[in-house]
């Protein structure tokens, strides 16, 4: 089922109805007007502070037809869905990964209870590169973070989750990176350069998918914005790169490449590679939080991190294209005027353009993501905002 959830920034303000409006047909298993009462009702929890606190939860609702998650807690009985509900109970559930799940009666919206709506989709991703993760259940779910500040997240049973944000009084719509046409090829190369040899890598591609994508989920949660280069592996790009790098900090561990690798080979330590794969996914995002960048070799190997990308400020800024992220090759889709974008954008879209082959990952102090690189007629595609896809606990 296609939604229209096209991307809105520039249609003038828009509040609760116009982000229940847009989703459109509603697919869930409330009616229109539940949808729209569960979206305003929240809209008007996430402006009422409680004991000098703004609320923060998430709410789902299941497809029309479609399975339900498993209940971790049953409310007995079930409570009324409205302001009083949502900030008396709220403070005592987990925002993430667990939601209200609200059910509609005769009488209206229910709160039936929590369950666990987000999953790790680590065990999946062992195996699978093309495989979306199962990291959510499929269904609506209803992010409230902030005043006046909510995401609607919306997972079919075809494809990968859309994005609806209502944020400073407008729409905006992405994705998910699983299948980008940078994020997924940056996988499909780092693999190849683990096991060049390899006639079939197994596991190993998708455990780089997976370890890439808890990196960059870890540094949009940590709030900080951030950037991540990765550099190309065919000369004489590598040395050109070299000249555009400030020293930052060298580090020599981790390298997220042989910790995927040890996670391939399996065997019996593979608590201890789980253990150790949570450390370098955590250490890595963490990184990025400081000013610079983070850079990693072909192999996904850490560089170093604090790198300041020497691209001067008053070069021109190369031609950018929109990439289409529904498509996991790089479809340019209009163009992308990046004067109006920070300084880590403009300077990734000029480090780009002069290393073909490196891929930038820019992560916004406000949870959006955009992925660069170079394409073949010389122009800089860009893909965002995105949405990392959560990868959120190792599981054997």
């Amino acid at each position: 089922m296609q939604l229209s959830l096209e991307p809105d920034r520039d249609a003038g303000p828009a509040g609760p109805l116009e982000l229940a409006a847009r989703l459109t047909p509603n697919p869930t298993a409330l009616s229109d007007a539940g949808l729209a009462a569960l979206i305003e009702t929240a809209y008007r929890a996430s402006l009422k502070r409680e004991e000098g606190r703004y609320p923060s939860f998430q709410l789902f609702s299941p497809l029309a037809g479609g399975p339900e998650p498993v209940l971790d807690l049953r409310f007995s009985p079930p409570q009324p869905f409205c302001l009083n509900t949502l900030h008396r109970l709220s403070p005592g559930i987990p925002p993430g990964p667990y939601a209200f799940v609200v059910k509609e009666s005769c009488d209206g919206l229910w709160t039936e209870g929590v369950a666990r709506v987000e999953y790790s989709g680590f065990a999946a991703l062992r195996g699978r590169i093309d495989y979306h993760g199962g990291t959510l259940f499929p269904g609506l779910t209803l992010h409230v973070s902030a005043p006046a500040r909510m995401r609607a997240v919306l997972l079919s049973r075809e494809g990968p989750a859309s994005y609806l944000e209502l944020k400073e009084g407008r729409l905006t719509r992405c994705h998910d990176n699983a299948f980008s046409p940078v994020f997924l090829p940056l996988c499909r190369r780092a693999a190849a350069a683990l096991s060049p040899r390899a006639a079939d890598p197994g596991p190993l591609p998708g455990l780089v998918k997976a370890t890439l994508a808890r990196v960059f989920s870890l540094a949009v949660a940590a709030g900080h914005g951030g950037m991540f280069v990765f550099l190309p592996a065919a000369e004489p790009a590598t040395g050109r790169a070299a000249g555009l790098l400030s020293p930052g900090v060298g580090v020599a561990w981790p390298n997220l490449g042989r910790v995927a690798q040890n996670l391939a080979e399996g065997g019996r330590n593979l608590a201890v590679h789980l253990e150790q794969w949570d450390t370098a996914t955590r250490v890595t995002s963490q990184a990025s939080c400081v000013d610079g960048a983070v850079i990693l070799d072909p192999a996904l190997s850490v560089l170093g991190f604090r790198v300041e990308l020497l691209a001067r400020e008053e070069d021109a800024l190369p031609v950018c294209a929109a990439l289409s992220p529904e498509s996991s090759e790089p479809v340019p889709a209009g163009v992308v005027d990046l004067s109006a974008f920070g300084t880590r954008h403009r300077s990734a879209a000029r480090f780009c353009a002069r290393v073909p082959g490196a891929v930038v990952v820019v992560v916004s102090q406000d949870g959006e993501m955009r992925e660069l690189m170079c394409l073949p007629d010389g122009r800089v595609g860009v893909c965002g905002p995105l949405v990392p896809m959560s990868v959120s606990a190792p599981v054997a």
